[in-house]
């Protein structure tokens, strides 16, 4: 506020009582309320197996040893239709 009074060449005493009732104090930093944590990139497993089993005592396993997972819901679906 000094800054602003002197360049214009105002009273800053007078400036800072008029201002006084308008500025608004800066409030303490509000703590996070949500704080994320990122786990270390884990390695991908080398094998997995998957089975699921129908109410009529149905099964199918899924065994597979890539690095990118299969569509589960489309062979879920597409096993449920050979099933019925």
């Amino acid at each position: 506020m000094y800054a602003v009074a002197h360049a214009l060449r105002l009273d800053y005493v007078g400036l800072r009582k008029r201002v006084a009732g308008s500025v608004r104090r800066r409030r303490k930093p509000a703590r996070p309320r949500f704080v994320e944590l990122i786990a270390p990139n884990s390695p991908k497993p080398d094998e997995c197996i998957i089975e699921f089993e129908s109410a009529r005592g149905a099964k199918i396993r899924i065994q597979w040893k890539a690095a990118a997972q299969p569509d589960w819901m489309g062979l879920l679906r597409a096993w449920r239709q050979v099933e019925e």
